[in-house]
């Protein structure tokens, strides 16, 4: 998660990154009403493993660029470790809170960015959701089926609007290529590569259903280990009728710079989609700042069904790589109680929450 350009350099591409960015999409949209007042956004899990690091660079005016340029502001932070949320509190002028819970009634909405606090999401999150405030949530969202149902159950009854991303999800080539699969014909294969040092940073997983649809059937996860893994082959099953059957969509881990290389082969064509090592921080994480900041002004990212789907098929891929050695799961066979194995077992005490 480190290595920055040098200030010139950014602020050299920014103007077209940041169009690509702000468009959001492959159509021109109407610039929204701004608001007489920035979003005021609260951090949890900023310190260890966590984007915020990034985030909070593109976001405060301490930042690289020397100005805002969102519609929302960091405000407050929270993390297990007040002493390390004060030094981050200093060095993107927020202020620290000593309790999860003491964000209510003073930020629009919360973001996670943090990897070890997963587990725990549904407790972090619980009375904001209760309080129908805008939530991003981590990746991987949750260790168990039953946790993420929890989450969405509580953003439904309060109408709180939620977000449970990766960053690939947001690039405008995943739009791009939906729109492009008409003309490809009956899918015949997909193959699909990215850096991936673990698998919660497996973002072509979230990418390519974005792209295919979410329709899959069965998964499979091939690995050594899915914290630094020597090869990774997560490979989707897509349902299929007359006139598409199935066909598979295999997807690699490769070692190098933050990249993505798409092919799609159809009877009647073929779409290809890539990014280049040499992609600046703010198009990597722009158009995803800019989904959150829409969440936060009560736009729910996706229907709450398809972040249901998202994570049966990451939890489905974990379920084969630990119980089935690789084999291919159908969705929906994963206990609601079972877990893989927590990255930091016991990163937060229970302790902590107050229900």
């Amino acid at each position: 998660m480190a290595g920055h350009s040098s200030r010139r350099s950014f602020l050299s591409k920014s103007a077209v990154a940041g169009a690509a960015a702000l468009a959001a999409g492959t159509r021109a949209e109407a610039a929204p009403a701004m608001p007489q007042r920035k979003l005021k956004v609260g951090a949890f899990g900023a310190v260890a493993y966590s984007f915020w690091g990034l985030w909070a660079d593109l976001l405060s005016p301490e930042g690289k660029v020397g100005t805002s340029l969102f519609n929302m502001e960091l405000s407050h932070v929270w993390d297990k470790d007040f002493a390390e949320a004060q030094k981050f509190a200093s060095q993107w002028g927020c202020e620290a809170v000593k309790k999860y819970d003491d964000m209510i009634g003073k930020v629009d909405g919360v973001v996670c960015g943090g990897l070890y606090e997963v587990p725990w999401q549904h407790k972090l999150f619980r009375p904001y959701l209760k309080a129908g405030m805008p939530c991003y949530l981590s990746r991987p969202w949750s260790y168990r089926i039953r946790d993420m149902e929890e989450m969405l159950d509580l953003a439904a009854k309060n109408n709180a609007p939620l977000i449970a991303t990766a960053t690939y999800e947001h690039y405008n080539e995943a739009e791009s290529l939906r729109d492009k699969l008409k003309g490809v014909g009956q899918i015949k294969s997909v193959a699909a590569t990215c850096t991936g040092g673990d698998f919660p940073h497996f973002h072509i997983q979230h990418m390519m259903p974005k792209i295919l649809g979410y329709d899959v059937k069965q998964v499979s996860l091939m690995t050594n280990d899915v914290k630094k893994p020597q090869y990774l082959q997560e490979t989707l099953l897509f349902g299929g009728n007359d006139a598409q059957p199935q066909y598979l969509c295999t997807m690699h881990s490769a070692p190098g710079p933050y990249v993505f290389h798409i092919t799609i082969i159809g009877t009647e064509g073929t779409e290809v989609a890539s990014m280049p090592g040499s992609t600046n921080y703010f198009y990597r994480f722009g158009t995803q700042l800019i989904d959150i900041q829409k969440t936060l002004e009560g736009k729910t990212y996706q229907d709450f069904d398809i972040v249901r789907k998202k994570h049966l098929n990451w939890i489905t891929a974990h379920y084969s790589h630990v119980e089935r050695k690789g084999a291919f799961v159908e969705i929906g066979t994963v206990p609601a109680d079972w877990s893989p194995p927590l990255w930091m077992p016991g990163w937060l005490d229970d302790s902590l929450f107050k229900d």
